[in-house]
């Protein structure tokens, strides 16, 4: 995912989950090693195949991995690519990852 401006087109970073990432670029990977197809026409084939199937979840996923490979192909190479790991969010405003508390502050017993 990243911000789009009418005026300007995608504007940066490209930010995608670790699981979409590793898959697309798997697929690039096999792209280059000779498998037929862009990577992007190879996800939306396979996004189409599942939700054909009624495999939402597995349709989501493959949706998902399209649109980060066509915005991938929408920006140019200097703009940046955050990848999420599980758990954490990208704030666009504050241009910054969130990530979770691994140690929230404990409530306070006293009354």
């Amino acid at each position: 995912m990243s911000q789009y401006d009418d005026d300007a087109g995608y504007e940066g970073p490209v930010v995608v989950r670790r699981p979409i990432h590793d898959a697309g670029m798997k697929l690039e990977a096999d792209v280059k090693a000779g498998t037929r197809g862009p990577a992007f026409e190879i996800a939306r084939r396979r996004a189409e195949e599942f939700r054909e199937a009624g495999k939402a979840d597995d349709a989501a996923f493959w949706t998902e991995v399209y649109d980060f490979l066509m915005t991938r192909e929408s920006v140019g190479a200097e703009v940046e690519t955050i990848i999420l790991e599980e758990g954490e969010a990208y704030d666009f405003d504050e241009a910054e990852v969130i990530r979770p508390d691994k140690n929230p502050p404990r409530k306070s017993t006293e009354s």
